[in-house]
């Protein structure tokens, strides 16, 4: 549960502080949410990776499909959002002891037409990702490059010290160093565009908010809740490894439960805080 509130934040949509344990629970939420409905979860994960597939093979197409995911997987976490919904209406209309069995008919109906409405802001959103992902890339790539060009220079210098033999093994292992050093940097910035990005669908798709304001405040809570998504995207590597192994069939299944804990994780920090008026069309939004 939520342990701290911060309103102050956004005149939008505060958000909270959870401690790093919840990203199990957005997990199990992410896998209760597929167990809802596998079957429509099954056929739009093969709708979404056809769609992409043949992106690809376009002209531009790889740069084209990097657009259009940021809105395709939107549509997920809304399906997710919907399906809860349901199970909340219909948990509260089953007597106790008996099972609760959601009806699901119409549920993807309900979320494309709502993900519609929301698609033109989920474009320009994908674009000032991938602006600002390239951006934040490019200026490391060329840090990068002046690191490795002084450590180079460095090498030279070491070479003209030492003997050639103890010099080559001495290069040799300050390049090893340094290829593992990068390494770790373009990991550590790869998840960092992650935590700075991980709330811009949902809170443009479910929250109302605009593109840009998304993206403002996708990065204050997520570097407030660095804890948990460093734990959730540690999860997530053995996960996918597991999931690739029976010829990717795994990610039939893992692509829903992401979109579903996406949701989870979304209705966990932001709350019940909308952007805009609560209306018959408005995204169900946070439901306890």
């Amino acid at each position: 549960m939520p342990v701290s509130a911060n309103p102050s934040v956004s005149p939008l949509l505060p958000y909270r502080r959870v401690p790093a344990g919840q990203a199990i629970v957005w997990w199990a939420e992410g896998w209760r949410t597929f167990l809802r409905a596998p079957l429509p979860w099954v056929g739009m994960t093969v709708a979404l990776l056809v769609i992409l597939v043949v992106l690809r093979a376009l002209p531009l197409g790889g740069l084209l499909s990097q657009w259009l995911s940021l809105p395709l997987f939107a549509l997920g976490a809304v399906f997710a959002s919907f399906l809860r919904r349901r199970w909340v209406q219909a948990q509260t209309m089953t007597p106790q002891g008996m099972p609760v069995e959601p009806a699901t008919e119409g549920a993807f109906e309900e979320s494309a037409q709502l993900w519609r409405k929301r698609i033109r802001p989920l474009l320009v959103a994908s674009v000032l990702v991938l602006v600002l992902g390239g951006a934040f890339g490019a200026v490391f790539v060329l840090g990068l490059g002046a690191m490795f060009g002084v450590g180079l220079a460095s090498m030279g210098a070491l070479s003209h010290v030492l003997s050639p033999g103890a010099g080559m093994m001495a290069g040799m292992g300050a390049m090893a160093g340094g290829l593992f050093t990068l390494m770790l940097l373009a990991l550590a910035a790869l998840f960092l565009l992650n935590v700075a990005f991980w709330f811009v669908n949902t809170l443009v798709a479910l929250g109302g908010v605009q593109p840009w304001e998304a993206i403002v405040l996708s990065a204050k809570a997520g570097v407030a809740n660095v804890g948990a998504l460093v734990l959730f995207t540690l999860l997530l590597i053995p996960i996918s490894l597991v999931a690739m192994i029976p010829a990717g069939l795994g990610l039939l299944v893992l692509l829903p439960v992401l979109s579903g804990a996406s949701y989870a994780s979304y209705q966990d920090v932001f709350g019940t805080a909308r952007a805009m008026p609560v209306d018959a069309d408005t995204p169900p939004g946070y439901v306890p």
